[in-house]
């Protein structure tokens, strides 16, 4: 709706006040759009409360835009507030692979020891991303480092991205 009304307000010739009205409309429906994706940030699928970690992430791995191996070697429930944590490093970066990376192939992992779950999320892109500018690397870090985790990248141009999260579970 966004881009329409863009669209319309450039093609409306002779009317700049329709065309000001226009692109508010517009910056009104992007700001709308951006609350309500943080809205749904905060709120997890049923399927990782009802099934899951591994069967959530079989979800996200069916839905991303490149091929995705998926090894989850966890066995046991963990606690929520580590699943969702997981859960969402996992989407956000499969969600960033889609848009950025130019990968054909993309791997996950989930490890655990007796307390530390790792989260490994591997790709054959392009790299180069970028942990400094934009919201959505310290996003997810802030998402991390939120239940006493780390993030860590590696991201050499050229070569793909690696990011690992690792997980406190005692």
């Amino acid at each position: 709706m966004a881009l329409e009304l863009q669209l319309i307000a450039r093609s409306s010739t002779g009317d700049a006040e329709t065309s000001a009205r226009l692109l508010q409309a517009k910056r009104e429906v992007t700001a709308s759009l951006d609350e309500l994706r943080d809205v749904a940030r905060g709120i997890h699928p049923a399927v990782l409360t009802g099934h899951g970690l591994a069967v959530a992430l079989e979800s996200l791995a069916a839905q991303a835009a490149v091929p995705v191996e998926l090894d989850v070697a966890v066995d046991e429930r963990l606690a929520e507030r580590i699943e969702v944590a997981a859960y969402y490093v996992v989407s956000e970066s499969l969600t960033n692979i889609g848009k950025h990376a130019r990968a054909t192939a993309a791997s996950v992992h989930v490890t655990r020891s007796s307390d530390v779950v790792v989260v490994e999320i591997v790709d054959d892109g392009i790299g180069g991303a970028d942990t400094e500018g934009g919201t959505g690397l310290r996003g997810l870090a802030d998402r991390v480092e939120a239940v006493g985790g780390r993030l860590r990248i590696w991201s050499p141009a050229g070569q793909g991205t690696r990011l690992e999260a690792e997980f406190p579970c005692r």
